[in-house]
């Protein structure tokens, strides 16, 4: 979705139409080290079945402790002489506490590493790890995370003895890994925050059922949906797109669920709308980017089969009701000069992202010319026919289909329809 700056331009561009905290790094003095002696001195072994069962049954029992909130029973399983690993792990035991889970386990996956580094007594061990978690209603699977964490051993016994955030090998969606966080829990909705944010949780959850309420309306969708909205600095930032590598306001996204080892995926978690943790005030006291969200969720069952120009353009265009674009005024000339300069054309996959804010506003415009046309209906029969063709012949977003499911709903061709949407952006020039 747009970065909230660039919504703000718009709204002062255009009407103004008038009518991720990441874990400290290495040569972090707080990073999680190894206090006693343990490193890559000795002979390097492969790790036994016996070690591999060690780490599972570790593994286990951290699981079980924090399902049930048993503090003292988590921590025994923490290398006892790494004092900034158990500060971090007591702020993630605390974090998962406020949330409603309903399962948690972890897998290994040892295939590209079965080497103990260290001693006999004394030895490390890092396999790939996959944490599994389901949040009540939130989520209809465990999500699964890959998590970096690393394992010591002292006088026999395995230990924790690290875990923390991979830039290069990110999660999907683990907010409660980090700083604090503050949560909220409304029908199927979960809310989290920075602990004390300037919007709190609760604040933040209301905004969202208000939204989600007024874009199923507009829709005509139920708004009984399940959603994880993570306002927190927990992760990864919220990125708009590679191209431009501006900020976004927030994004939505499906998560996965996979096998215990994270080698099959098994199918859709949840839907998660990330919001950019800078952005929150703004996102409370004007939702048009959290009903831009809402709509993806609403629409999710399209996948990536619909152009971006489409799906875009209807998140747009329900977000800005009941303002629309031919009843609006640019303030700024210097919208009109860019709009005067872009070329007239659907966007398309390739280019998108390449100028933001165009992308959006021209998208909101080839969707308020069609539902103009021939109304809300008829536009997702447009993206009815897009997902149908688009699984079957195994393309996403529309590629090589748009000039045929144009001509077939609507009588038009590409250019004619781009034609129309540009007609709506010079009409702001009045």
């Amino acid at each position: 979705m747009p970065p909230f700056v660039s919504r703000l331009a718009v709204v002062a561009l255009v009407g103004s139409l008038t009518s991720c905290s990441l874990l400290p790094g290495d040569d972090d003095p707080d990073v999680e080290r190894d206090r006693t002696g343990a490193g890559p001195v000795g002979d390097s072994r492969a790790i036994t079945d016996e070690d591999l069962d060690a780490v599972e049954d570790l593994l286990e029992v951290r699981a079980a402790a924090l399902v049930s909130g048993q503090r003292r029973r988590f921590m025994a399983t923490l290398d006892p002489g790494n004092p900034a690993l158990r500060r971090k792990q007591r702020v993630l035991f605390d974090n998962l506490q406020k949330l409603p889970i309903d399962k948690l386990y972890y897998g290994l996956d040892v295939s590209r590493s079965r080497t103990r580094v260290g001693t006999d007594v004394d030895a490390r061990f890092s396999p790939r790890v996959y944490e599994h978690l389901e949040l009540g209603t939130v989520f209809t699977r465990p999500v699964s995370n890959r998590v970096s964490m690393r394992f010591v051993q002292r006088d026999g016994r395995w230990l924790v003895a690290g875990e923390r955030f991979d830039e290069d090998d990110a999660p999907q969606e683990r907010p409660w890994f980090g700083g604090p966080i503050e949560a909220a829990l409304g029908d199927d909705v979960l809310v989290v925050t920075d602990e004390g944010a300037d919007v709190g949780a609760e604040e933040l959850l209301d905004s969202t059922l208000d939204a989600l309420a007024e874009t199923a309306a507009v829709l005509d969708e139920p708004d009984d949906q399940a959603l994880l909205v993570d306002a927190t600095t927990n992760g990864r930032p919220v990125r708009l797109s590679r191209a431009s590598g501006q900020d976004a306001g927030a994004v939505t996204f499906t998560v996965l669920a996979t096998d215990r080892e994270g080698d099959d995926v098994e199918g859709p978690a949840g839907t998660v709308v990330k919001a950019n943790p800078e952005y929150v005030t703004q996102l409370v006291d004007d939702d048009r980017t959290l009903r831009h969200e809402l709509v993806h969720v609403l629409l999710a069952e399209y996948g990536e089969t619909n152009p971006l120009w489409v799906t875009e353009g209807i998140a747009e265009y329900v977000a800005y009701q009941p303002l629309l674009l031919a009843r609006s005024v640019a303030t700024d000339d210097r919208l009109v000069e860019a709009i005067d300069d872009r070329r007239v054309a659907l966007t398309s996959a390739d280019d998108w992202g390449k100028d933001p804010e165009l992308d959006y506003l021209s998208a909101q415009a080839f969707a308020e010319y069609l539902i103009s046309r021939s109304g809300l209906v008829t536009y997702r029969e447009m993206m009815d026919l897009f997902d149908e063709r688009g699984r079957r012949r195994d393309v996403s977003r529309g590629r090589g289909l748009v000039p045929g499911v144009l001509r077939e709903v609507y009588g038009l061709t590409p250019a004619e329809v781009a034609e129309g949407g540009f007609e709506l952006l010079r009409g702001l020039d009045r």
